[in-house]
C-alpha cells in the first residue's frame, strides 16, 4: 500500500535489496511527498521505506494527523489487453475507508471515473510495473 501523498516519478533504477518486497506499485519509484499541501523531494531512504509502501501516519514527520487514510491499495480488476480495470482501496487504520476503479487504455490513458492527480499517477506507476511483468 503506497502513501496516499506520494507522487511517483520515476522508477528506481537500482535496488538495495537482494529480494525485492512486494511493493504496491509493482516496482519501487523515486517521488514527491504532496502532504500538507506542499511538494518537496524527501531522501531515498524515506522513500523507499515509507513513501513506497505506506502507513506512515507513525513514521513519517510530514504525515497529516487527521489523514483520512494512511495507505492506498491496487489491484488488476480485469485485463482484455487494451482495456485494464484497476481496483483501488484507501485504506484507515488497515481497514478499508474508500474503494473505487479507473480503467486504463493505451491509447486514452484513462477513461472512466475522474480521480485525483496523485491517484492517477499511482495507478499509472502500478500499471507501468504490471504491463512491464506481463510483457516479460
Amino acid at each position: 500500500m503506497a502513501c496516499p501523498y506520494f507522487f511517483p516519478v520515476a522508477r528506481f533504477e537500482s535496488t538495495p535489496w537482494a529480494v525485492p518486497p512486494r511493493l504496491p506499485l509493482g516496482d519501487a519509484y523515486t517521488g514527491e511527498c504532496r502532504a500538507n499541501g506542499t511538494t518537496f523531494q524527501p531522501d531515498e531512504t524515506t522513500v523507499r521505506d515509507i513513501c513506497n509502501v505506506g502507513y506512515g501516519d507513525a513514521r513519517c514527520d510530514c504525515f497529516p494527523k487527521d489523514a483520512p487514510a494512511d495507505a492506498v491499495r491496487f489491484n488488476i480488476a480485469s485485463d482484455k489487453g487494451e482495456l485494464i480495470r484497476i481496483q483501488y482501496i484507501f485504506e484507515k487504520d488497515c481497514w478499508p475507508k474508500e474503494y473505487g476503479s479507473l480503467e486504463w487504455s493505451a491509447t486514452l490513458q484513462f477513461t472512466g471515473l475522474a480521480a485525483g492527480e496523485i491517484l492517477q499517477r499511482q495507478v499509472t506507476a502500478f500499471v507501468e510495473s504490471y504491463l512491464r511483468r506481463r510483457n516479460q
